[in-house]
């Protein structure tokens, strides 16, 4: 079975999620929402990886077929953090370098830099404040085994790069737009360094060899189900669609 990172860790979250978006195949609604985090961070990334910020800005805007007062609350707030981005987050030699390896796993590591011939730093970035989240994380542990696996080179060290979202709630107005800009460009990118551990990738196989058995698809009731895209689903077992695609 080929998996990603991010299929086995929707199986980790609650395997009847999994069957619904995996077996299933069932999507939510487009979220065309101006403050949308997976529009943000596709263009924080743009931003990033061509060391322009209207290529972010433009990233942003070709999700919609307007753009209105509160798009542009958005685009204000992608102009405050990306120019920190591209000063603070080194140049990487790869940009969305993938791993495929057939019938197991596919992935992307964000960025590598360059350290010596053969040797890179590994970043995956994060359009996130919930850094106590992510440490914990099997992700980058996973694309330094597959990384190391696949070619001749070696990682030296493991990165998420946190590029902060704003603290302080838009008010309704938009008065206070500045106020977030302001605060946006006085915080730095947060660099939190990860220690290879063999155990993270080890669970990852077990977890995904689970799967590979899977028959049942259990939910698994926790903190998460809140923001879970597909909850409305949940009582219904995943018969009710009109809420989808």
């Amino acid at each position: 079975m080929k998996v990603s990172y991010s299929k086995v860790d929707t199986y980790n979250t609650c395997p009847f999620l999994y069957k619904l978006k995996y077996i299933e195949h069932l999507e939510p609604k487009d979220d065309l929402s101006p403050s949308n985090p997976l529009f943000i961070g596709t263009a924080c990334h743009e931003g990033i990886e061509t060391r322009d910020v209207e290529k972010a800005v433009e990233s942003y805007k070709s999700h919609f077929d307007e753009i209105t007062s509160e798009h542009e609350v958005e685009i204000e707030k992608i102009k405050s953090i990306v120019p920190k981005a591209i000063e603070q987050i080194p140049d990487c030699e790869f940009y969305e370098y993938k791993l495929d390896v057939p019938d197991e796993f596919v992935g992307y590591i964000d960025g590598l830099v360059k350290v010596d011939e053969g040797l890179y730093d590994l970043l995956d970035f994060k359009t996130s404040n919930n850094i106590s989240g992510y440490k914990t994380s099997p992700q980058v542990h996973i694309y330094k085994y597959y990384f190391e696996r696949l070619t001749e080179n070696k990682v030296r060290d493991l990165y998420y790069v946190f590029i902060p979202k704003s603290a302080i709630k838009l008010n309704e107005d938009l008065s206070n737009v500045k106020e977030i800009t302001d605060e946006l460009k006085s915080r730095d990118i947060h660099f939190e360094k990860i220690d290879f551990d063999k155990q993270q990738v080890n669970y990852f196989f077990a977890r995904k060899s689970l799967l590979e058995k899977e028959t049942n698809f259990q939910k698994r009731y926790s903190s998460k189900c809140n923001w879970c895209q597909l909850r409305k689903f949940c009582k219904t077992n995943g018969a009710d669609r009109s809420e989808l695609k």
